[in-house]
C-alpha cells in the first residue's frame, strides 16, 4: 500500500513539474493534434477532482477538529488527498492544452487556468504536509476552506466559459426574469430574434468562448460573422451559412446547436428565417409589421397586447359599468374575461363634461379611453389624469391646445398618446417627458409638425413621433388602412376602428367579402358598429394618388355560451392534448397553429354541443384556417344536426365550401351556415377534410387537414 502512495505522489509530482514547465514556456508551444485530443477530454475528468477535493475538505476538517484524530481516519484521508492531487493535476494539464485550441479569448481563460493551476499545486502541498497540517487546527481550517473556495470559483469560472456568463448564479439574480413586453413595445430583433440566440447560440459564441471564431453579442459582431465567413446573405436561395447549419442532419457534425444541445424549435427556426428574409432589421418594431407578415403572426404568440394584457386589478362591478353604457358612450371589457376596460363617445355634439367624471367609478379599470372629435378642453385633462391603468388615450381632433398636458404625467402606464389634429406645440410636447412608458405619440395635423422637432425627440428619445405625410403633389401608392380592431370575437356591439396616416385620404369598406370601390363602397366615417359577422375589406383612396392594397379582417360575433361540448371521434394524435372547450371560448387562434388555438384532423372532425335550456338557433359558424402549404385546405364538408336527444339528430344544414385551385398564403375563413330557426338543446358540427389533395398540388393524392379554433352559435 505504501508502495502505490509512493508511486502515485511522484507521478502527481512530475506531473505539476510538466505543468509548470508548460506555463513558462507557453508561449514557445505548438500542439500536435493528438495531445489537442487528450485536451478535448478535460470536461470528462474535471468533475473527479471537484467531487475528491470537496471531500477531502468535509472529511478534514470534520475528523482533524475533533480533540483525538480517530484511528483509520488518517488512512482514509490520504487516500482522498493523493487521489485529489493525481486527478488535479491530470485535469489541469487536459485544460491546459484544451486553452491553446482556437475560440477562445486568452484575457477570459487565464483566471480559470490559473485556478485549476492553483487547485492542482494546493492538493500536492496539502499530500505532502499532510501531518503538520493536521495538528494545526487553525492552518488546517484555513488550506479546508482556501480548497473549497478557490473550487467553487473555478468551477463557476468554467461554467461561465461552457454554458455562459453567470450560469450558475443567473436562476437566483435580479435580471434572471426579463420584464413583460406588450406586442405594441416589442422590437423583432431585441424581443423575438435575441432570445433565440441566447439560450441556444452565445454560450459557445460569446466574448469568451468563440467557437469559430464568432462572437454572437453585440450586434455589432454578429453582422462580422467567424472564419467561416458571415452568417446570413438574403441574396442566396438558402439565405447562407447559419440557416445552412441549423438545416443540416443532427449527425452532421457542422449541425448547429451541435448534437447533445438544446435544438431550436420549428417557431424558432421561422423566427429567424423570416427576419433575414425581411433584411434582419435591428431596430424594426413588431407592431409595424404587417398583421400578415409571418413575424407578426408568432410574435402573436409571444407578446400579449393593451388589449390582451393580464392586468392585476379587479373587475369592475358588471352593474356599475352596464350603467355608464348610453347611445353616446360605450363601456365594455377590451376582451373577454378581461378586467380592463375600453371607453369610446360618440356624438360630439351630445358630450358633457360630466360624462367623463361618471367614469372615475370605474378609474382603475379603464385602460383604453377614445375621446377623438369631442369638444374635450385642457381643463379635462384634470379628469383624464386620474385614470391612474390607462394604456391608450385618443384626443385627436378635440380642443386641446397643450397647455394642461403635464397633467398627464400621471398616466405612469400611458404606452399610446394621439394628439392628431389639436393646437398642440413642439413646446407643449417637452411636458410629456415624465411618462415613463409612452411609447407611441400621433401629432400630424398639429402647430407642432410645422415647428422644430429635433429637441423634442431628444428628450423624448423612446417615443416614435408619427407626424403623417403631407406629399400631396407626389403621384404614389397609398398604403392600406389601419383596421385598428384587435379582437375578432365581438362580444357586444363595437365600433369599426380605421386609420391611416396620409392626409385627406378616403376610407372606403365592405362587410360582404367584395373589394371596396371608389363611388358605391361606403366610406368610414367613424360610426359604424359591429354586431354580426363580417368579413371586413378596407381600401384607401385620394386623387393623384394609386389607391392602397385591401386590407382585410374577419370579425365574429360571440352568439350563445355553450355549455359544454365534446368531440365524438379524437382528432390527430398531436392534437388529443387540447381541450375541446377552446372551440367554444370566444378566442380567436392564430395562422400559427401550434398555438394550443387550433384543433386539427385529418378524419371527420365531430362535435357535439349541449344546452342547458333551449335555444333559438338560425346560424352557426364555423372559423376555420387554410394553409394549402400545410395541407390544410377548407373542409370539404360542413354539416349542423340538431336535436333534443344526442342519439337522435336530424341533418338541418350542409354546405360545401369551394376549393382553392393554386397555392397561396394561409389565410383564416368563417363558414357560415344559415337555416330556419330551430329550438333544440344539442347541436352536432361535422367538419369533413378533402380525401384527396388536388393534382396540382405538390402532396397530390394525400389527405388533407381541417382546422377548426371557434365554433360560433347565434339566434
Amino acid at each position: 500500500m505504501l508502495r502505490w502512495k509512493t508511486i502515485l505522489f511522484n507521478t502527481s509530482f512530475a506531473l505539476n513539474c510538466l505543468l509548470v514547465f508548460l506555463l513558462i514556456f507557453e508561449g514557445r508551444l505548438s500542439l500536435p493534434l493528438w495531445v489537442q485530443m487528450i485536451g478535448r477530454m478535460h470536461p470528462l475528468l474535471l468533475h473527479f477532482p471537484i467531487v475528491l477535493l470537496v471531500l477531502c475538505v468535509f472529511w478534514e476538517l470534520l475528523s482533524g477538529l475533533k480533540k483525538s484524530f480517530a484511528p483509520g481516519h488518517p488512512a482514509i484521508g490520504d487516500w482522498l488527498l493523493l487521489l485529489s492531487c493525481l486527478t488535479s493535476v491530470v485535469s489541469a494539464l487536459m485544460g491546459f492544452f484544451l486553452s491553446k485550441e482556437g475560440g477562445y479569448t486568452p484575457d477570459v481563460v487565464v483566471l480559470h487556468k490559473w485556478g485549476g493551476v492553483f487547485i492542482s499545486l494546493l492538493a500536492l502541498a496539502w499530500y505532502a504536509f499532510r501531518d503538520h497540517i493536521r495538528r494545526m487546527k487553525v492552518v488546517m481550517a484555513v488550506t479546508s476552506l482556501t480548497g473549497l473556495v478557490i473550487v467553487i470559483a473555478t468551477g463557476h469560472l468554467g461554467a461561465d466559459i461552457t454554458h455562459g456568463e453567470n450560469f450558475i448564479f443567473a436562476p437566483v439574480t435580479a435580471d434572471s426574469e426579463a420584464p413583460a413586453i406588450l406586442l405594441e413595445d416589442a422590437l423583432v430583433y431585441e424581443h423575438m430574434v435575441q432570445p433565440i440566440f441566447n439560450s441556444k447560440c452565445n454560450s459557445c459564441h460569446n466574448e469568451k468562448k468563440a467557437k469559430g471564431e464568432l462572437v454572437m453579442e453585440p450586434a455589432v459582431l454578429l453582422l462580422k460573422g467567424g472564419k467561416s465567413g458571415a452568417l446570413w446573405d438574403s441574396t442566396q436561395k438558402d439565405l447562407g451559412l447559419m440557416l445552412r447549419r441549423i438545416h443540416l442532419p443532427l449527425e452532421n457534425k457542422k449541425h448547429m446547436p451541435p448534437a447533445g444541445k438544446t435544438q431550436l424549435t420549428e417557431d424558432e427556426i421561422s423566427i429567424i428565417y423570416h427576419w433575414i428574409r425581411g433584411g434582419s432589421s435591428f431596430t424594426a418594431k413588431v407592431a409595424e409589421l404587417p398583421e400578415t407578415d409571418t413575424l407578426r403572426v408568432l410574435a402573436a404568440a409571444l407578446f400579449t397586447t393593451i388589449d390582451t394584457d393580464n392586468y392585476s386589478f379587479s373587475p369592475a362591478d358588471d352593474e356599475k359599468v352596464n350603467s355608464m353604457r348610453n347611445n353616446y358612450r360605450l363601456v365594455s371589457p377590451l376582451a373577454l374575461g378581461s378586467p380592463a376596460l375600453g371607453v369610446e363617445f360618440f356624438g360630439a355634439s351630445h358630450f358633457k363634461k360630466e360624462q367623463l367624471t361618471e367614469l372615475l367609478g370605474v378609474k382603475e379599470q379603464v385602460v383604453s379611453l377614445n375621446l377623438n372629435k369631442m369638444p374635450v378642453t385642457d381643463d379635462d385633462l384634470k379628469t383624464i389624469s386620474q385614470f391612474i391603468n390607462l394604456r391608450r388615450l385618443n384626443l385627436s381632433f378635440t380642443n386641446i391646445r397643450g397647455a394642461g398636458l403635464s397633467m398627464l404625467n400621471s398616466l405612469k402606464e400611458l404606452k399610446q398618446l394621439s394628439l392628431s389634429g389639436t393646437g398642440v406645440t413642439a413646446a407643449n410636447l417637452k411636458l410629456l417627458t415624465s411618462l415613463p412608458k409612452l411609447t407611441e405619440l400621433y401629432i400630424w395635423s398639429t402647430p407642432a409638425q410645422s415647428n422644430n422637432l429635433v429637441a423634442v425627440q431628444k428628450q423624448l428619445k423612446n417615443v416614435k413621433i408619427e407626424t403623417g405625410f403631407a406629399g400631396d403633389t407626389i403621384i404614389i401608392k397609398l398604403n392600406p388602412p389601419l383596421i385598428e380592431n384587435e379582437a375578432q370575437v365581438l362580444v357586444e356591439p363595437t365600433p369599426l376602428k380605421l386609420k391611416h396616416y396620409v392626409k385627406g385620404v378616403t376610407i372606403r369598406y365592405t362587410i360582404d367579402g367584395t373589394a371596396p370601390d371608389s363611388i358605391g363602397s361606403p366610406v368610414y366615417k367613424g360610426d359604424f358598429i359591429m354586431n354580426r359577422n363580417i368579413t371586413l375589406k378596407v381600401k384607401a383612396f385620394k386623387p393623384g394618388w394609386i389607391s392602397s392594397d385591401i386590407e382585410e379582417k374577419t370579425f365574429y360575433k360571440a352568439g350563445y355560451k355553450i355549455d359544454s361540448i365534446r368531440l365524438l371521434q379524437p382528432p390527430d394524435s398531436q392534437y388529443r392534448s387540447v381541450n375541446p372547450s377552446i372551440l367554444t371560448d370566444a378566442e380567436k387562434g392564430d395562422l400559427n397553429f401550434n398555438n394550443g388555438k387550433w384543433i386539427g384532423s385529418r378524419t371527420s372532425l365531430q362535435a357535439l354541443l349541449n344546452f342547458d335550456t333551449l335555444r333559438t338557433i338560425s346560424s352557426v359558424t364555423i372559423s376555420s384556417l387554410i394553409n394549402i402549404g400545410g395541407y390544410i385546405m377548407p373542409p370539404r364538408q360542413v354539416e349542423i344536426w340538431a336535436g333534443s336527444d344526442p342519439l337522435k339528430l336530424r341533418l338541418i344544414k350542409k354546405i360545401t365550401p369551394g376549393q382553392p385551385e393554386k397555392d397561396g398564403p394561409a389565410y383564416q375563413a368563417g363558414f357560415d351556415l344559415t337555416f330556419e330557426p330551430v329550438k333544440e338543446k344539442f347541436l352536432k358540427v361535422v367538419v369533413v377534410p378533402v380525401s384527396k389533395l388536388p393534382a396540382w398540388h405538390r402532396g397530390k393524392n394525400d389527405r388533407g387537414w381541417v382546422f377548426v379554433d371557434e365554433i360560433f352559435v347565434n339566434p
